[in-house]
């Protein structure tokens, strides 16, 4: 009895394998990432211009995915960061995650997603780069099947129903009325102190 449960076991092995949810993470030369530089552009780009992002190493290129039909982004959960152009070489403003990139825990259920970049000096996350105002970016919000077993891979990019288009990435730099507030305040301890 032990033998055949251990045979069936090993036999049931690659289909648990083969059933893992895959999508083909990588963008196209007609949905490329780019970046909308201001007064303190990012490495290799001139001040006030767009241009495409630079190669491996500056930017990590994340999938976030939630169930099917989500619209709020807050629900969106990182599946794995890649970087920029890591796998095949490809050429500024494209990158490759993999044909077959693996969405653990989903068997092929339908899922909402949406990819976000973020320069790497703002830390592991589109998070915490939004937070050190550093570039960050984010796709529409698509919807895909992943593959699974020997099934074709979804293509994540394009301009196919369900797919999403390039996308910039911006410096979060804050809103005057923020940065308005805040001096006020310094100026009300200032005074607050002068006056003890």
């Amino acid at each position: 009895m032990k033998k055949t449960l251990l045979l069936l076991g090993l036999l049931a092995l690659p289909a648990i394998v083969l059933a893992q949810g895959t999508v083909n993470f990588a963008n196209t030369s007609t949905t490329q990432l780019t970046t909308n530089s201001t007064s303190t552009p990012p490495p290799g780009q001139v001040a006030n211009a767009t241009g495409l992002t630079a190669p491996a190493g500056q930017y990590n290129i994340g999938l976030y995915v939630a169930p099917a039909g989500t619209v709020n982004e807050a629900s969106f959960t990182l599946v794995t960061p890649t970087t920029l152009n890591q796998g095949a070489p490809v050429s500024n403003g494209r990158f490759n995650g993999g044909s077959s990139f693996v969405i653990p825990g989903n068997n092929g259920t339908p899922i909402a997603f949406q990819v976000r970049a973020w320069s790497v000096a703002g830390g592991a996350t589109y998070e915490a780069a939004t937070a050190n105002f550093l570039y960050r970016g984010k796709s529409a919000i698509g919807s895909t099947t992943p593959a699974t077993g020997l099934g074709i891979a979804p293509i994540l990019f394009g301009t196919d129903v369900g797919q999403v288009g390039g996308f910039v990435l911006t410096p979060n730099i804050p809103e005057p009325s923020s940065i308005a507030l805040g001096l006020l305040g310094l100026g009300a301890i200032a005074l607050f102190r002068r006056r003890k």
